[in-house]
């Protein structure tokens, strides 16, 4: 035999049949070593799955109960949209696949722009100064921001996470409100006295705290536009569920007047202009009537030509006048009407109920959640272990 022949690797041929069952032994073995090796470490897996359920316990018992009203609304003409578009040539060009289009007529703000416009700074701060019955004071009422900041308590979980995960926040904080100057807050509170000046309507300036209390009430309500029947769900979430009720409301009625002065602001506008046009008319046609009243009573069978002259001058001036007023008369209530029938109307679907139960938090949620997370990472510490021991006796880290 040459010494080529020799080094040749031996190969075997094994049958195909025998293939399927090979990898079977393989994969039944493998399975068997990982349900070992789970089973040997399930202490572990017990103590991690404690150590979650503890935590879940602290986290479901120690956060805050919320409270969530819902108020549907829809607007008036897509109500009226959808009813014309229910039957008609509106339902047979459905049938094709054709759309109408958007039959809007008004140029008031879409629906899917509600979110936004209850979301701006300027809605929250007008938000933050409604009234709300205090809780357990009946008849008592005070703001959302007064409740907030005085009636309020945070839930222990909140004062644990900022004096831990948050600490270096809240110490930067402190800090800031040290070195800040009395003119600032000073500055602050004047922004506000001046009310009539425009460039303080057109800019924002709030202190830290305010910035605080809209970002708080941010997140507390919600509106979502649905875009299969144009609906808008306004949610509002509080600690308790008289205010969430009253809280919701209050977002409604303010985006409801918000609304009706967007799409009414320029009739409003002319009707404040003639108004004050009809007003001067008015003075002016009883000046000119009580004048003419006083030459007839003055001049009573003079017939000189002088009188008459004057009678055709106070009769011209009075009819001039009296035509103005009736006029004016009518083109304000011709701008009454058009002011009413462009007023938008938000149909309230679902109004503002109490909520009977809680919420926030779902605590059996949280402790399922917790417990599955306490068991996988028991699992993944007992694998990580046993692979850091085969390093180790492979002596890798020597």
């Amino acid at each position: 035999m040459s010494k080529h022949e020799e080094n040749k690797p031996e190969i075997r041929y094994v049958p195909i049949d025998m293939m399927p069952n090979m990898h079977d032994d393989e994969d039944e073995i493998d399975l068997f070593e990982l349900i070992k090796t789970v089973w040997g470490g399930r202490m572990l897996i017990v103590k991690t799955v404690a150590v979650f359920i503890v935590l879940g316990l602290v986290v479901a018992f120690g956060s805050a109960e919320e409270y969530s009203s819902q108020v549907r609304v829809m607007p008036e003409y897509l109500a009226q949209d959808q009813m014309r578009l229910s039957g008609g040539l509106g339902g047979l060009a459905r049938q094709f696949g054709v759309s109408g289009g958007s039959s809007q007529t008004y140029d008031a703000i879409p629906p899917r722009m509600y979110p936004d416009v209850t979301q701006s700074i300027v809605f929250m701060r007008e938000l933050l100064n409604q009234e709300v019955d205090l809780p357990g004071h009946p008849g008592e009422t005070v703001t959302v921001e007064t409740y907030f900041r005085e009636h309020y308590s945070p839930p222990f979980l909140s004062y644990l996470q900022r004096y831990t995960i948050y600490l270096p926040f809240t110490v930067l904080r402190g800090v800031r409100s040290l070195f800040r100057s009395d003119d600032e807050q000073a500055m602050t509170v004047m922004d506000r006295q001046l009310a009539d000046d425009s460039q303080t309507e057109r800019i924002v300036r709030m202190s830290s705290d305010e910035w605080q209390m809209v970002r708080l009430l941010r997140g507390r309500i919600d509106a979502q536009f649905s875009q299969d029947n144009s609906a808008v769900t306004i949610t509002a979430k509080m600690p308790d569920p008289v205010i969430a009720a009253e809280v919701a409301d209050h977002v409604v009625q303010m985006l409801r007047q918000y609304i009706t002065d967007y799409r009414t602001e320029k009739t409003q506008r002319d009707l404040r202009f003639i108004e004050e046009r009809y007003e001067e008319a008015e003075a002016r046609f009883e000046e000119a009537q009580q004048e003419l009243a006083r030459f007839n009573d003055e001049n009573r069978g003079q017939l000189t030509a002088m009188a008459r002259t004057q009678e055709q001058l106070l009769q011209s001036r009075y009819n001039l006048t009296f035509n103005l007023y009736n006029g004016m008369a009518e083109r304000l209530e011709e701008t009454r009407i058009k002011l009413q029938e462009e007023t938008p109307v938000l149909n309230i679907m679902d109004p503002a109920a109490v909520p009977d139960q809680r919420s926030e938090p779902r605590r059996g949620m949280i402790l399922i959640i917790y417990t599955m997370i306490g068991g996988l990472l028991g699992v993944g510490l007992i694998f990580g272990i046993k692979f850091w021991k085969s390093l180790e006796e492979k002596q890798i880290f020597t």
